[in-house]
């Protein structure tokens, strides 16, 4: 759908700014470090191959147990999929004898079904020396297998902190060069040194790090191990990475018997039992948090225990890259940083089960900044990490930067806080949940969809009171018009750009009053079209609670658009060349019955230093219009309030709207002379 509509204000000093919605291709598709993209995986059992054919109303997303609204679903088949597999041998934490044993089955797995792979295959093996690279991409797995060679085994202890560890730094620079690269990449990550063999939380004296670490040390550690846990979860999300941790065979009975009497060494490969526990925040950090195992499960993989069958393992791994479902959702906007959000996937129909990541950590939005005489006090057991590194031998306080504080959107910010400065939400009856804004926002879309279909082109009666205020608010002078109001709706485009005012006698009128040094505004009358279903992904909502409106009852949603996304997006133009981009957030009144807005408030989503605008409110109030020959109902607006501050000026303008009909143009054809 195009649509283009225009808000456009005059000022006296040949500044002109233009609120406007540019005439292009709704754009729906991905927004990097906004939209949160989840791959999942259905099966119908712990060791049951994907379900495919499944469809959108099939899934709910939950984010931190609220259920989202779905931006976009596709089904994804191996036939469709651009879907790369790398192997990882660790040959550092296994002897000679299981290394060869792993090699023999890696190479049964490449030459299987003829050696014809179903997906591009590369081969690495972790050494001394780091990651090494042997072979591959290839489809080709009896190449892949004959290029092989067994490798030497270690004979230096593997030792460091989780960050430093050699395995760990391997697995971090794997998903930093495959990060970037196109299509969904599965790593099967063969060791047997999950994590490291060295636990500093133990209070035995340690020679590696030569007197038990003090309680300072282990909070560095801490922070560190959080903030490589926060980078790999964005990585491996923003890389489409999903890690699995394969045990490699063990080679008697005894290495048998170690696995079952430690007992921490094995997770099931079971939709039910393979969790871990979130990590929120430093404070919740364990010693295995940067294990293989607990990073692939996070990721939406397994960690397996391969017994004596390695290339079973690796088959089972590989089965599950296709089919899945890539679902994605727009998280609510905030300016808190690395908050931890839970995700589940939950399938309607009964006996499947999906696997996705576990969670993912909230990013700073363009465009919130916090103010410093209303932020809150920080979390402090979140803290607020600039892009951590993954390896914490670099990590310390003094690295760990702080974000600038932020200033919070109507969609975040406390209730509290937001009636001060809305006072009209005083009488507000606050929302336990937010389980209720889906289905909101899908009605309400709907009827703004019903109004775009049948609004047509109108006239109605407009009275029209410029003011200039003073500094305390007063009004110093004033002017008064009345005329008609020309709405014409163009295909889809409609909005001040052909929104005109006309005297008695149909002639166009120009800026009254921008001579005299007021300001002349226009471009309400369809406004609404902005939370349409097409384009209520450019705003995040957020369900405030219930309030009387006159004598209806109503939803009450705040909204911000999304800076650099939206098509809505308010221009500010001075002497009609430069252009400046302006955002709005705002508070939506919605009519519990018909889902009707009835009422719309929008604000700036911040000032403009560059064009010293401080303050641009508008408050639009919505009634129910019955037109000749019209089934059904329009809503238009029949007060509209706008306050304007600029340049130490103020400004109010206030537009009263009556007597709206269909506008028809007669052509009277007369004979030929």
């Amino acid at each position: 759908m195009h649509i283009a509509s225009r808000l456009t204000i005059f000022l006296l000093a040949v500044v002109l700014f233009a609120p406007c919605i540019a005439a292009q291709q709704i754009d729906s598709g991905a927004h990097p470090g906004e939209r949160i993209y989840v791959d999942a995986v259905v099966t119908s059992g712990p060791d049951g191959p994907p379900v495919e054919n499944l469809q959108q109303r099939d899934f709910t997303i939950f984010d931190n147990g609220i259920p989202q609204t779905i931006a976009s679903f596709e089904a994804i088949d191996s036939r469709h999929s651009q879907i790369a597999v790398i192997i990882v041998l660790d040959t550092l934490t296994e002897n000679w004898r299981g290394l060869g044993t792993a090699l023999t089955d890696i190479k049964r797995f490449l030459r299987a079904n003829g050696g014809e792979l179903r997906y591009p295959t590369t081969i690495d093996f972790v050494t001394a020396k780091g990651l090494e690279f042997k072979a591959g991409p290839s489809r080709d797995g009896k190449a892949l297998s004959a290029s092989l060679n067994s490798p030497a085994a270690s004979t230096q202890p593997v030792e460091g902190d989780p960050g430093t560890y050699p395995p760990f730094q391997a697995l971090a620079e794997l998903i930093a060069l495959e990060r970037d690269k196109p299509g969904r990449k599965i790593i099967l990550f063969i060791s047997r040194g999950s994590a490291p063999a060295l636990n500093p939380y133990s209070t035995t004296v340690n020679p590696y790090y030569h007197d038990s670490p003090t309680e300072i040390k282990l909070q560095e550690l801490r922070l560190g191990i959080f903030g490589n846990i926060v980078q790999l979860t964005r990585q491996l999300s923003e890389g489409q990475i999903t890690l699995y941790s394969i045990d490699p065979p063990d080679l008697g009975v005894g290495g048998m018997d170690d696995v079952f009497t430690k007992g921490v060494t094995h997770l099931k490969s079971s939709h039910d039992d393979a969790n871990v526990a979130p990590v929120r925040s430093p404070d919740d950090v364990q010693w295995d948090d940067l294990a293989f195992r607990s990073v692939a499960v996070r990721s939406g993989g397994l960690a397996l225990y391969s017994g004596n069958d390695l290339t079973a393992s690796l088959r089972q791994c590989v089965s599950e890259a296709a089919p899945f479902y890539e679902i994605s959702f727009d998280p609510m906007l905030t300016d808190d940083p690395n908050r931890y959000h839970q995700l589940k996937v939950e399938i309607a129909k009964p006996g499947l089960h999906a696997r996705t990541r576990q969670g993912y950590y909230s990013q700073p939005w363009p465009g919130a900044q916090r103010a410093a005489d209303t932020s809150e006090p920080a979390n402090s057991s979140v803290p607020p990490l600039q892009e951590p590194a993954l390896d914490i031998q670099e990590e310390s306080e003094d690295t760990v930067k702080k974000l600038n504080p932020q200033i919070p959107t109507y969609v975040d910010m406390p209730l509290q806080q937001l009636v001060k400065l809305v006072p009209d939400l005083k009488s507000i009856q606050p929302s336990e949940d937010q389980k209720q804004l889906p289905a909101i926002l899908k009605k309400a879309g709907h009827s703004v969809d019903v109004f775009i279909g049948n609004v047509g082109d109108l006239i109605a009666d407009e009275d029209v009171t410029q003011q200039r205020l003073n500094a305390d608010g007063k009004v110093k002078a004033k002017l008064r018009t009345r005329d008609d109001y020309l709405i014409l709706h163009h295909g889809y485009e409609w909005g001040a750009s052909s929104e005109y005012r006309m005297d008695k006698s149909g002639n166009r009128l120009g800026a009254i009053g921008l001579e005299k040094g007021y300001l002349v505004t226009a471009g309400y009358a369809l406004n609404s079209i902005s939370f349409g279903t097409d384009t209520q992904s450019q705003s995040n909502f957020r369900y405030l609670g219930d309030q009387k409106l006159g004598a209806r009852d109503a939803f009450v949603l705040a909204f911000a658009q999304r800076p650099g996304e939206v098509t809505f997006s308010t221009v500010m133009r001075g002497t009609g060349i430069h252009e400046t981009e302006m955002y709005t957030q705002g508070i939506l009144w919605i009519d519990k019955n018909n889902f009707q807005i009835l009422r719309l408030r929008s604000d700036l989503l911040e000032p403009n230093k560059e064009i010293r605008l401080n303050r641009a409110t508008t408050d639009v109030s919505f009634s129910q219009v019955q037109l000749q020959n019209n089934p059904e109902p329009l809503w238009l607006p029949n007060d509209v309030t706008v306050f304007i501050e600029i340049a130490n000026e103020k400004y109010r303008n206030l537009h009263h709207y009556t007597n709206y009909r269909r506008y028809q143009v007669a052509v009277k054809i007369g004979n030929s002379p």
